[in-house]
């Protein structure tokens, strides 16, 4: 699976940190919004993933580029896209290879891939080994149930009405409402928060994009 790597982004929500997105490929068809509802299928970020079959990288040039970021910089992997898999498992040998190139580096993704015993071993190992992984969800209550059953960070789109900061589950866990969607001045390379696997709270992206009505109905 090819991948695409910026090492300065120009996008206001990550603001100037590296990026990278993995084309298509990549997302599991048990993906909520693979069909309908996808961000990255519309826009200008739809046309930067559309050039990831032509012009992206192989895997092992892709680390390269991983291991030629700063030490301790903040990087994100998969504006859009997810891990590589083989019919939806994913591939453990290459996240491992991915977690060591980020050593002594911040990175962080999602996954939507489902969470069998096989995903959730290669994804607590490598929150572990300092790369962070979210499983995403569509609901802040089973981001809740995740996170308590497997100890893992978890993150959920909610409805794009939502006018809150910060809320709670019915459990009593915290939802923080992601700042760069509220703040003008504030983006992924100053805030950070879903680089952080050990957290206690939820972080919730309110739906956007032209698609937002349909994926409101999906999170509904």
């Amino acid at each position: 699976m090819l991948t695409s790597f910026v090492a300065v982004s120009g996008n206001r929500k990550t603001g100037p940190i590296p990026t990278t997105m993995t084309e298509r490929e990549s997302c599991p068809t048990t993906c909520p919004f693979y069909d309908k509802g996808c961000y990255a299928k519309t826009g200008l970020t739809a046309i930067h993933w559309r050039k990831v079959v032509k012009n992206g990288l192989e895997w092992n040039d892709f680390l390269k580029k991983v291991k030629s970021i700063s030490h301790n910089q903040l990087w994100r992997h998969n504006v859009s896209g997810d891990l590589p898999h083989n019919d939806g498992i994913i591939n453990a040998e290459k996240v491992s290879e991915l977690v060591n190139a980020n050593r002594g580096r911040r990175g962080f993704t999602y996954t939507h891939h489902k969470l069998n015993k096989a995903n959730l071993e290669v994804i607590k190992s490598s929150n572990n080994n300092g790369f962070t992984i979210n499983a995403s969800t569509e609901s802040v209550e089973v981001a809740d149930s995740i996170m308590t059953e497997h100890k893992i960070p978890a993150v959920a789109v909610i409805n794009s009405n939502c006018d809150k900061r910060f809320f709670k589950t019915s459990s009593g866990r915290k939802v923080v409402v992601c700042p760069a969607t509220i703040h003008e001045n504030v983006n992924c390379s100053t805030c950070g928060l879903c680089q952080q696997s050990n957290r206690e709270f939820i972080i919730a992206f309110p739906a956007h994009g032209v698609a937002k009505k349909t994926v409101n109905q999906i999170v509904s």
